[in-house]
């Protein structure tokens, strides 16, 4: 029998035991120390001080998290990371998790250049931007040979700012200015300089205010630069209300004011009073408003084509002359034009209509770039890039580019839709700037698998048709208002 001492004894002893277990559960993770160095073009990350045999998770832009290894027995850490693996942009806040404990932030370092690299001789479309509030610009190195790294943003709260090859795209914050550095580890580094201006104009609306009796519905006009978004309702209880590209579609369900808003990337969002008034009260006389002539728009392409004179049936052969023609929605006082790196002569036309050309080598790396950069009186810029040949492009014969077909061309940064998009609408093998942009699109979206010729056939049509049904519109296959306004959103 057990004596009450053993008993005791036995008891503190278990007692004792599971408070060391509670113990070892219920133990706080180490927090994790996180340093970075550059060198180059890459950087190293070394994290110390956290629990052994453990993920390291890598938090970066706007909260994202990746897994990224383990710790070793001693808690530690490192590996070497391209300097834009992941689009960190110089001065972002970046920080590791380990266990669930989290790093202090650590701004991401700027890639240093050695000595013979860091001379400014890298050629941009544009040094000297201005940008109203919501606006982006895509700038272009002409002399890029290998992919440019963002060494630099003094104001990384004014502009972001992302890469693809020597092609980068920064986008307007806040009122301020700043200057971004790119470098490549050959041609050395370029910069540009970015005002950003308050938006002057605001969304307007043919009616104001707006009225509708309950049951009825009204279709007002929203006037802006026809890329608008966040359309609100104070009150969905009183009044629905619709947005179709510049069409607001208003209904009336119980008697109540409320207050619509509408927004357009850098303007101010207008906003309109909308009374619902009961069945068969008179509906006061309602002044309408003309859309107002603004003449701040964006200056920006409305059209672009490229043609070629098929030298020995070759479109990008040697002897082949490139043929570009393309229109501003307004007029400009200076254009430069490059085609592959070189500048060629630009000829007007009228409406605002230019044609350039190029006779090529052969020598032509591909895809071909083709860079235009223009302005008008007031100083506004605007800007178009595009890449021709790429994918096409089967075989080479000495410097000759072999292409069996017409050759792709594709957009960089965002495109602006602007026309009414149709199987149909050119005939084959014909190139159409707007359908290459919707074909590329549907791609990166996964709903088109066809090769980007630019020209509307059955495949694209289909392929607008899942688009247009996974984003809740009627799959009629063709772009108009609705799908423009979408595509135009980058949605």
């Amino acid at each position: 029998m057990i004596s009450n001492f053993s008993k005791k004894i036995f008891l503190a002893t278990l007692i004792s035991s599971l408070f060391c277990i509670s113990a070892n559960i219920v133990s706080a993770a180490t927090t994790p120390t996180l340093a970075l160095t550059n060198s180059n073009s890459s950087v190293k990350m070394v994290v110390t001080g956290a629990d052994p045999n453990a993920t390291v998770v890598f938090g970066y832009q706007n909260n994202t998290t990746i897994d990224i290894g383990q710790t070793d027995s001693n808690g530690s850490f490192s590996v070497m990371l391209g300097q834009n693996s992941y689009g960190q942009n110089y001065g972002s806040q970046v920080y590791v998790s380990v266990d669930g404990a989290s790093s202090s932030k650590v701004s991401w370092p700027a890639s240093t250049m050695t000595s013979n690299q860091s001379g400014n001789s890298l050629s941009l479309s544009q040094t000297n931007v201005s940008l109203t509030l919501g606006q982006n610009v895509t700038i272009f190195a002409s002399n890029a040979t290998n992919a440019l790294v963002i060494n630099g943003n003094t104001n990384p709260s004014v502009t972001s700012v992302s890469i693809k090859d020597n092609t980068f795209f920064i986008n307007a914050l806040s009122v301020g200015s700043s200057t971004i550095t790119a470098c490549t580890s050959s041609e050395g580094c370029g910069s540009v300089n970015i005002s950003v201006q308050p938006a002057t104009n605001a969304v307007t609306f043919s009616q104001s205010p707006i009225y509708v009796t309950v049951g009825q519905s009204v279709t007002v006009t929203a006037y802006g630069p026809d890329s608008f978004y966040g359309l609100a309702n104070s009150d969905q209880n009183v009044v629905t209300a619709t947005l179709n590209g510049s069409s607001i579609v208003i209904k009336g369900l119980t008697v109540g004011r409320v207050a619509l808003s509408l927004c357009a990337t850098g303007w101010q969002c207008g906003v309109v009073n909308v009374n619902s008034l009961s069945s068969g009260s008179p509906i006061p006389n309602v002044t309408t408003v003309s859309a107002p002539v603004y003449s701040d728009q964006p200056l920006q392409l409305s059209s672009f084509s490229v043609s070629s004179n098929n030298v020995y049936g070759l479109f990008l052969g040697a002897g082949s002359t490139l043929n570009i023609s393309f229109a501003t929605n307004q007029s400009v006082t200076s254009m430069q034009v490059l085609i592959a790196g070189k500048k060629v002569a630009v000829n007007q036309g009228d409406n605002n209509t230019f044609h350039a050309s190029l006779t090529l080598t052969g020598n032509e790396a591909t895809p071909i770039p083709i860079s235009l950069t223009f302005s008008n009186s007031t100083g506004k810029t605007g800007q178009g890039f595009f890449t021709i040949g790429g994918s096409n492009v089967t075989t080479a014969v000495g410097n000759v580019a072999q292409v069996t077909e017409q050759p792709v061309i594709e957009t960089a940064g965002s495109f602006s839709f602007s026309k009414y998009l149709y199987a149909g609408m050119t005939s084959f093998g014909s190139v159409d700037a707007e359908v290459t942009a919707l074909q590329q699109r549907l791609k990166n979206d996964g709903f088109f698998k066809g090769s980007i010729t630019g020209y509307f056939g059955p495949q694209t049509k289909t392929a607008l048709e899942a688009y247009q049904k996974k984003n809740g519109l009627s799959a009629l296959g063709v772009v108009g208002p609705s799908t423009r306004a979408l595509l135009n959103k980058g949605i």
